[in-house]
């Protein structure tokens, strides 16, 4: 039986059937006298026509009118109709299954109007799959496994047991997506013309539009690239600024880093970790490279349209009972299955970091801090280096605090009763230090400054 998968990710809806990835678009829409238009086509005016263009749809689902955020009063649900149909027009000829790949993070309700539309689209759906279930298709024995996926303007990470079958175990979403990180790179390339050109280029509707239409080949040279001239047509003129690779792809680093931490807040200590990653966010510069500060890690970036494909491997899985349609969060595994899907993403090229503090002082002695980490408070741990503080002050645990070099990080942990500053600021559980950072245990309290130092101690 024809069957086809529908990936339903607003940063690329994947369109898949058991042979080949069919297309990719876009979650955009635009409102033309109407008329509404989707993917790739409302992307390419989106900067000309922002007040008609919407690309948050899919992220609010719902059918309230005017929850799309477009002036003309469409709702999300109306401009997700209009997508669907699109693609079930161009590909749904002769399919008589339908799997449709979804975000964990979606609500129950928004989940409801998506099986609303394909039914008013007449497909027939046979299940919806979470994303990452789909994505899992076998077991790393003796690893914690994790997924890893972003949209336009959300991401999240699902924690995935193993226990005889793929199961997502919980869902942790990030404010955070590919929409933001597009934009602060066209804004950084915008800041070079004009420091090098007078020339904004967000000042003129057609050269932002323009901008945006050329960032996506800018990043491959940049990868490609240590350093790149840049050219922007606004009328009848060309625009020339010459970058350095690290120069655009930071503007990416508090994304990836807060990714990162994400990822490390949910490990299971004393284990390895696999983190499958989308292709969508392996494209992001720098990401698979901040993933390499996790210890003891294995990344594994997938191809494109490895979700969608591979949840067609599922149709076994999920007939329905009383002609419903089944949300699958567990699939058995589906390692034989060989997808012969597009080469993985090449990983972009290392954005330049600075390493790391190595030692804490605290009165006049350097102590280098290492993996094994060292204990501060009132008493000595017996089982590692304890810096003993607290006389004269109030507020101060036996076992206050610690600082430990994990992940490429040196982080601090808080694990008293009272708190700890760095600063001069409360953290909540653990908090990255940096080189010259202050931590301050009790009142008045000990301080111990954060260095780094070369050579012996």
């Amino acid at each position: 039986m024809p069957a086809l998968a529908i990936d339903i990710n607003d940063a690329s809806l994947v369109v898949a059937n058991d042979s080949a990835v069919l297309a990719v678009e876009p979650g955009f829409a635009r409102v033309e006298r109407g008329k509404i238009l989707t993917g790739d086509v409302a992307k390419s005016s989106a900067r000309r026509h922002p007040r008609q263009t919407s690309n948050r749809f899919w992220n609010t689902l719902g059918t309230e009118p005017g929850s799309a955020g477009v002036d003309v009063g469409k709702s999300a649900a109306e401009l997700a109709y209009a997508q669907l149909e699109s693609l079930w027009q161009k590909f749904g000829d002769g399919v008589t299954d339908v799997m449709l790949v979804v975000p964990g993070i979606h609500r129950t309700e928004q989940l409801g109007v998506l099986l609303g539309l394909t039914q008013e689209c007449g497909m027939p759906v046979r299940a919806l799959v979470d994303t990452a279930a789909a994505a899992s298709v076998r077991p790393y024995p003796d690893r914690q496994l994790m997924y890893v996926d972003a949209g336009l303007h959300r991401s999240a990470l699902s924690l995935i047991d193993q226990d005889g079958q793929a199961q997502v175990r919980s869902d942790h979403p990030l404010n955070q997506g590919l929409a933001g990180i597009a934009d602060a790179f066209a804004r950084r390339i915008a800041e070079l013309f004009v420091r090098a050109k007078r020339f904004d280029p967000f000042a003129h509707a057609e050269a932002e539009q323009a901008l945006y239409d050329r960032l996506p080949q800018w990043l491959v040279e940049l990868q490609r690239d240590e350093r790149v001239e840049l050219a922007l047509p606004y009328r009848n003129e060309e625009f020339r600024v010459a970058t350095e690779r690290d120069a655009v792809f930071g503007a990416a680093h508090g994304f990836c880093r807060a990714l990162t931490q994400l990822i490390s807040q949910h490990r299971e200590l004393g284990m390895g970790v696999v983190v499958q990653v989308s292709d969508r966010l392996a494209a992001v510069p720098g990401f698979i490279t901040e993933l390499g500060r996790l210890d003891d890690s294995l990344v594994e970036p997938l191809e494109l349209g490895h979700a969608a494909r591979s949840a067609l491997l599922a149709r076994a899985s999920a007939t329905a009972q009383s002609g419903g349609v089944k949300f699958l969060k567990r699939l058995p595994w589906r390692a034989e299955a060989r997808l012969a899907a597009p080469s993985k993403p090449q990983p972009a090229p290392a954005v330049t970091r600075a390493k790391p503090p190595t030692h804490v002082v605290f009165g006049g002695i350097a102590y280098r801090v290492g993996a094994e980490g060292i204990a501060i408070g009132r008493e000595a741990d017996p089982q590692r280096r304890t810096l003993l503080v607290g006389e004269g002050s109030s507020g101060v645990s036996r076992l206050h605090c610690e600082v430990v070099l994990r992940d490429g990080e040196l982080k601090l942990r808080d694990l008293s009763s009272f708190g700890t500053f760095v600063n001069e600021r409360k953290i909540t559980r653990e908090t990255i230090l940096e080189r010259a950072d202050v931590i301050r245990v009790g009142s008045p309290g000990a301080e111990l400054h954060v260095v780094s130092l070369e050579g012996a101690e």
